[in-house]
Formats: C-alpha cells, structure tokens, sequence
C-alpha cells in the first residue's frame, strides 16, 4: 500500500451546469411557444412547467416570475439567441455597419430587417397586448422602443459617415425614419394584417429607407 494519500479529484461543475443551460432555454422555447398560441394571460407557470417537463419551482428558479419569463422570450427572439452579447455587436448587425456606402448600409439594414420581423413579431405581439394589462411589460414595451432607438442612432451614424452629411436636422430626420420603419408594428400592418409576402415587405423597407435617406 502507498504511503502517499491520493488527493481528491476536483470536483467538476461544467457538466451541471450545461445541464441547467439546456432546462432554461427548453423552458424558454416552452413559454415563448405557449405564449404565442394562447397569450400572456392564458399561460401559466404552472403550464409551462408541465410542457417542458420539469417542476413549477424550477420555472420560478429558472426565471423568478411570469413577466421576466415573457421578457427574456421578447429580447432573445429579438436578437436571435440567448447569448450575452449586445445586438450592435452581434455579426448580422456590424455586416449593415460594415457596408461600404449607405445604400449598401440600408440595403443590408432591410434584409435584417425583414429577417428579424419575420422571427419576433408573434412574440412582439403578445407583448403589446399585455403591455394594457402589466404596468411591468409596459416597461418592457419602452425599454425593447428605447433599444430600437439607440440602434437607429448608431445606424444613423454610419449612414451620415458614408454620405459626408453632417447636418444635424438630416441626422434626425434620418435616425426616425430607421427608427420608425424598423418598428416590428409596421411588420404587423402590413404582413400580419394586410398579408403582404416577406419578399414584398423586404423590397418596400428598402425602397422607404432609399427614399427618405438618400439625396
């Protein structure tokens, strides 16, 4: 027998918590699905739980309530994904930035656009109609507006940098437009309720964008 005492192999945590990731994000798909089909009020925690197939305490562990489960549904479809990285650094974003002029900017702009619509507005939707109802996803409403408009701003930047325009009122009029025609509402109007194709839709952001910012 050694006389050397073997030491305690370290204890190894990764694989719990992978595991923990893969129940909050199953929980994630869970709500954001029943959300879409029955509503904010007609989910409950306890329904959600049951879908995913795991305890109520570990929705409430998972996400403390039912407004922050909502919450993080609408920010990681908005972005695509539940990693922690902000959505101007994201690829998809910095290749609009990245256009060499700024009609490639907003061409590109466009392109995401209709992409990310296309992905959150049923989500979004939920959204609005308990924002009546939930002083706390009314914040959410303005925090997710407030996101929307300092995106455009930076948007605006990169597309005033390409045209050499440093007039401020253009710089305004300019970050709006983005801001306002890169709404998910103006995807519902005209896809969800006026059942414009994607395609259609994609074209008339473009030719907007062209339109309002381009001399």
């Amino acid at each position: 027998m050694s006389g050397q005492r073997q030491g305690r192999r370290a204890y190894d945590s990764t694989g719990r918590r992978a595991q923990a990731e893969a129940t909050r994000l199953r929980i994630l798909d869970t709500a954001r699905r029943l959300f879409v089909e029955h509503g904010y009020a007609g989910t409950s925690m306890a329904q959600i739980a049951a879908a995913a197939g795991v305890s109520v305490p570990t929705v409430f562990s998972a996400y403390r309530s039912k407004v922050n489960v909502l919450r993080t549904a609408a920010e990681t479809t908005i972005v695509g994904d539940a990693d922690q990285v902000p959505l101007h650094e994201r690829p998809a974003m910095r290749h609009v930035h990245d256009g060499a002029t700024a009609a490639e900017v907003l061409d590109r702009l466009a392109d995401l656009n209709a992409a990310t619509a296309e992905r959150a507005y049923p989500i979004f939707a939920v959204v609005n109609a308990a924002a009546d109802a939930e002083p706390e996803i009314a914040e959410l409403v303005r925090v997710i507006d407030g996101q929307r408009l300092a995106g455009a701003t930076m948007l605006a930047r990169t597309v005033v940098d390409r045209l050499g325009d440093d007039d401020p009122a253009r710089f305004t009029e300019i970050r709006d437009s983005i801001w306002a025609l890169n709404s998910l509402a103006m995807y519902g109007l005209l896809v969800a309720e006026r059942g414009w194709p994607l395609d259609r839709y994609r074209e008339w952001v473009r030719r907007a964008l062209h339109a309002v910012v381009l001399p």
